[in-house]
């Protein structure tokens, strides 16, 4: 599927150097973005989806730098499932998380022990990433 942003205002790249990318439109395949700049007319006529952005701005995912998650996508200190899928609609793409469970009053080694085995299954179950180092950088996208 091919969808298109066209009439954007001022598209930011992200890059320091280069704060602003050239172009008003911004087109995307299968979700992912492949090009950024000015596109023919015939090529937003291809799109499955074109999106008016009326000369909004279009800046890159926000990166939340310290995230706690517990079990996947649930958190017991905010009492929240799902909160990763509410920062999405906040702008933020990707979270940096050092990985290790945090269960609110979990102080015992035996308790701890138990923590660390809920996260190895959990692991196991795909249901939250495996990191090599201490902080890992996970797309939510």
């Amino acid at each position: 599927m091919k969808t298109a942003i066209a009439n954007i205002g001022t598209v930011l790249s992200g890059d320091w150097r280069a704060p602003y990318a050239s172009g008003d439109a911004i087109l995307m395949e299968t979700g992912k973005i492949v090009e950024v700049g000015s596109l023919a007319s015939d090529a937003i006529a291809r799109c499955d989806v074109v999106i008016d952005a009326a000369g909004a701005t279009a800046i890159p995912g926000l990166i939340d730098s310290q995230v706690h998650n517990t079990f996947g996508n649930y958190t017991p200190r905010q009492k929240t499932v799902g909160f990763l899928e509410i920062y999405v609609h906040g702008g933020v793409t990707s979270a940096i998380s050092a990985s290790e469970v945090q269960v609110t009053g979990i102080t015992r080694a035996r308790h701890i022990r138990e923590a660390q085995s809920i996260r190895q299954a959990l692991i196991a179950a795909g249901l939250l990433a495996a990191t090599v180092s201490a902080r890992k950088e996970t797309s939510l996208l």
